[in-house]
């Protein structure tokens, strides 16, 4: 069961990469006009899914687990090293891609990709509260699989807050999303599989 969720999880990292392309060429400055009063709420969600945040919760609940000796020491294990992963990977690709963000993009008609950039206004790819998010939202689908619609559906609502705010492109959302459904998938597996190699070795 665990093996086929984990390939949901891929096709729907391909799917999100698909919508990345599109919304790159066809989408990306057709920016939405948000009225004022919707701000707040938008940086609400912005900071349900700020990445430090979220090392630190599940890292924290980790330990405390851990040192209890419970069961659900574990998945949250699983859950931690996903959101380590995750945010690693962002931060090298976000140099790497050079990706100018939407303030350039008002300012000067900056747009597009510009290879390695140390300055954060060129880290706009990808999103990083959008990965966080989509990571989360896999790490609970592997582990509870029949609310996975729900958690999907609510890590792409918070994640539309990083558009509604102009501090992301919607590529750089679903870009997002799909590396964060790839890296907590593949970290789930990785871990899977050196745990059921070792029952087997020390049986």
């Amino acid at each position: 069961m665990a093996h086929l969720n984990l390939q949901s999880s891929f096709r729907k990292a391909l799917f999100f990469f698909f919508l990345a392309l599109i919304a790159y060429f066809f989408i990306d400055t057709h920016f939405l006009s948000l009225p004022e009063k919707w701000h707040p709420l938008m940086k609400t969600f912005t900071l349900l899914i700020f990445p430090p945040l979220h090392l630190a919760l599940w890292g924290g609940l980790f330990l405390y687990m851990g040192l209890q000796k419970k069961r659900w020491s574990l998945p949250l294990f699983k859950i931690t090293l996903a959101q380590g992963m995750v945010a690693g990977a962002v931060r090298v690709i976000k140099i790497l891609a050079g990706r100018a963000r939407p303030d350039i993009f008002f300012k000067k008609g900056i747009y597009g990709f510009y290879g390695i950039k140390w300055s954060g206004y060129y880290h706009s790819f990808p999103s990083g509260h959008s990965a966080t998010a989509f990571a989360l939202a896999t790490s609970l689908s592997l582990l509870f699989p029949r609310f996975s619609l729900r958690f999907f559906s609510l890590a792409l609502l918070f994640s539309l807050s990083r558009v509604l705010l102009l501090k992301h492109y919607l590529s750089d959302v679903f870009g997002a999303a799909a590396l964060g459904i790839m890296v907590a998938s593949a970290t789930h597996l990785l871990i899977d599989k050196i745990i059921k190699r070792f029952t087997h070795e020390t049986v």
